[in-house]
């Protein structure tokens, strides 16, 4: 049996991008800490590429 429901029904359950709270110090501390880099290259990371955790990532990864 189909169910159908209404597109709002479906578009309020999608969350946002995770993305790190750079105005919350316990929170750029847990996620360099994560990501195994300094608190400034995590900073600095944010600043190249945005506060997305996956641009984040790729981006330090890419820098490997």
């Amino acid at each position: 049996m189909i169910q159908l429901v209404t597109v709002a029904s479906v578009l309020g359950q999608i969350k946002p991008a995770p993305s790190i709270d750079t105005r919350n110090d316990a929170a750029v501390d847990t996620w360099a800490q994560r990501l195994g880099v300094s608190r400034d290259d995590l900073l600095t990371a944010i600043g190249e590429v945005g506060n997305s955790i996956a641009a984040v990532r790729r981006h330090l990864s890419s820098a490997d």
